[in-house]
Formats: structure tokens, sequence, C-alpha cells
């Protein structure tokens, strides 16, 4: 019986701030592979000229080798096409050879061929789809950095472009990145995917299963992949693609190009996607607790409306069952949408002003509710809040 508490009480992340949630799992040494992800390789002497044509951020920074980036492929009406992390293929001893590895969401990989088979045209480029020869895996903890070579100042005998060791002698990837989207995401590596193989990393490194990762990544607020990046719909800055370093705003032109730059300088950005936690109504919807026993079905689709509940301040007769609540709608649209979720946690895309009118309203406050339905039907509560990584405060980033 005590053995069974003690495991319902590992079970929950319980903070005294939001913000917390951010550092929480940040404290051990773990890797985890990333499923359901995709690898499309562009190769050719026009690949890097290509490319830079095709995506939001600058391909000179990694065409000469070592660590990818993150970036973004846009619609020609700006919006999302799909994230993407674009790495230079860091092999053969007469590097740079013109050879990239796109890494999308498995549910963008069609519409990402066919866009650029369609841009193509006669640019000297080769696609081809190699997401079987590829697994896509995160590492991360206090130790993780230290794996990164310093450029100029190898920590072994490798080729120019390993960056990333196992001890002092032996790359651990040949592909990689650190991951710079929030701080604490640690490194994001390529391994051929033949033999099942994992990353060789020093001792210390427990490999745990990959809802650990997404739930670090949504705890800490960093959008990833179809759920968050609608194609078609989300804009490249309210999905926190700049805060993020996914976009470079002084490079040439790039397909989408021109949404993306009025919107940077116009400096108005009135939506962005937030973390948040889901409680049930019935429950303290003031907790700050993360259920890792909460089931799937129990959290919301994504794209489900978030709407605001307004709790009217009159008292209740006490044989009512529940309080008054009048719905308010100052607005066409709902102020948030869900994006992806793991246990009660998610990432939200919400109007700023909203946000920051929740978050400095008193821990007992009723005025400014959030709710959403989970996928079997249960009313949820939203608790949203604002990563401490953003640049400058919320109402800041609301009037530019």
């Amino acid at each position: 019986m005590s053995s069974n508490k003690t495991t319902a009480a590992d079970a929950v992340i319980r903070v005294e701030r939001a913000t917390d949630f951010e550092t929480v799992l940040d404290q051990s040494n773990q890797y985890a592979q990333i499923p359901r992800r995709a690898v499309i390789e562009v190769s050719g002497p026009d690949a890097s000229e290509f490319l830079q044509g095709m995506q939001c951020n600058h391909m000179p920074t990694i065409d000469q080798g070592g660590g990818g980036m993150l970036t973004g492929f846009l619609t020609p009406q700006g919006r999302m096409l799909a994230d993407a992390f674009v790495y230079p293929k860091n092999a053969g001893v007469n590097f740079p050879h013109p050879v990239f590895l796109v890494e999308v969401d498995e549910q963008a990989k069609d519409r990402m061929l066919k866009t650029l088979q369609f841009y193509k045209l006669r640019a000297k480029v080769r696609l081809c789809d190699v997401t079987d020869e590829y697994s896509v895996w995160s590492v991360w903890g206090p130790d993780s950095t230290a794996l990164v070579g310093v450029v100029g100042q190898p920590l072994g005998h490798v080729p120019r472009g390993s960056l990333v060791f196992k001890g002092e002698t032996t790359a651990a990837a040949d592909v990689w990145l650190l991951d710079g989207r929030a701080p604490g995401m640690g490194l994001r590596l390529l391994l051929a995917a033949a033999n099942n193989a994992e990353p060789s990393l020093p001792a210390g490194f427990e490999r745990v299963a990959a809802e650990r990762y997404t739930l670090r990544r949504v705890l800490k607020g960093v959008p990833e992949g179809a759920c968050d990046f609608v194609a078609g719909v989300a804009v490249p800055l309210e999905s926190n693609l700049d805060y993020m370093h996914g976009v470079h705003f002084n490079k040439g032109c790039y397909v989408g190009q021109e949404l993306t730059i009025r919107t940077h300088h116009r400096g108005v950005v009135r939506k962005r996607i937030v973390p948040v936690i889901f409680a049930h109504t019935s429950d303290d919807a003031s907790s700050l607790a993360v259920d890792q026993r909460f089931a799937q079905s129990q959290a919301p689709a994504p794209q489900a409306d978030i709407v605001r509940v307004a709790e009217s301040g009159e008292s209740q007769p006490a044989e009512a069952a529940a309080p008054k609540v009048t719905r308010t709608r100052s607005r066409r649209v709902p102020p948030g949408k869900t994006g992806s979720t793991v246990f009660n946690a998610g990432l939200a895309l919400m109007r700023l002003e909203l946000v920051e009118q929740f978050v400095s309203q008193p821990a007992d406050g009723c005025a400014l509710r959030f709710e959403t339905v989970a996928a079997d039907g249960q009313r949820l509560a939203v608790l949203p809040w604002a990563p401490s990584w953003w640049p400058g405060n919320l109402e800041a980033q609301r009037q530019g």
C-alpha cells in the first residue's frame, strides 16, 4: 500500500510559481528518442542557395558545417507550412559538402516534399525522403552542454563539423544542433537508424520515455510540430519562432517573407503560444500541478477553443450545486486555441492581454477564468502563463 502511495505522489509535480515548471525537469542528465519525425535530404551544388530562399533563417550560418538551426518554411501568404530543423551533413574529409538534412513533423513531410519540388525548377538540387535512415534524439541536463566542442579547439581527432563528443575522444553524432529554442533544451541529434543506434554518451546519462521530452518542451513553452504550427494558419511570430531564434530579419527574400517582416516592423503581436495547465473544474482550478496519471482522453484535442468564463460575484444559495456562471464573448473569435498536450499540460495560442490579466490577478481572484473541453467532453479549467525566458514583459510583448 505504501508503495502505491509513493508512486501516486511521484506522479504529481507541484510548483509554487508557474514559471518554476520551466526548470523542474532540468536537474538530471537524460536523453530520449523523439518519435514521429521525418527527414528530407537536400543535396546538390545549389542546395544552400535553394534552401536560403525557401525558409526564414540564414543558411550561411550553417553551410560551412557544425551544428544545425531551427527555421520555418512558409506559404506565399506568410503562414506556416512547417517548423523545421536544418542540419549540415558533416561527413567526409572535403567538407563542406552541399548536403543538408531537413527534419520536420512526419505529418508535414508530404507537403514539404511537394512544396520543395514545386520551387526547385532548374536548381541543381536533389530531394530525397530519408526518414527511415535516421532517428532523432534529445539530450539534456547539467552536463549536456559540455558535450559540445569549441570550434578551433576540438576535444579529439574528429572531422571538422563533428562537434558533439563522447568523453574526450569520440564524436557522438555528426548531425546535431544546440537546441536554443529555450534555456535548458539541451542538444538535438540525428543518428543513423541502423541497428537501433543510440547516442554514445558519458556514463550518468539515463534514457527516458519520449513523454519526458515532450513534457519538458511544453512546460518551457516551446511549440513543435503540426499540432502547434498549424499548416496554412499559424503565423511565425505568434508561434514564437522569433523568440526561439528561428527567424533572421536581415536576410534576403524568401517565400512568405512579406507578412513576417511587416509584422516585425510594426511591432504588434497580439497573440502568442503560451504554456498552460489543464485542471478539472471540480478540482482546485488554481493548483499548479502536473499529474502524470492524466490520460490523453482527458486532455483537449488540438485546436479546441479556449473560452473566457466570468464567474458572478453574487453569493449563491447554499443548496446550489454549482456557482452561477455567465460566458462572455467580447469578440467573435475565441481568446485561445489549444495546441500540443501531454498529461494535463499543454500549449495554447492566446491573446496576450488576457494572459496578462490572468497572471496579474490575485491568487484567489475569480474575475477572469478560462475553460476548454476535453476529448471526453469534460470541462477543463485552463491556467496560462508567459515563459520567463521571453524578452521583456507581457505588456511590452502586447504593445511591441
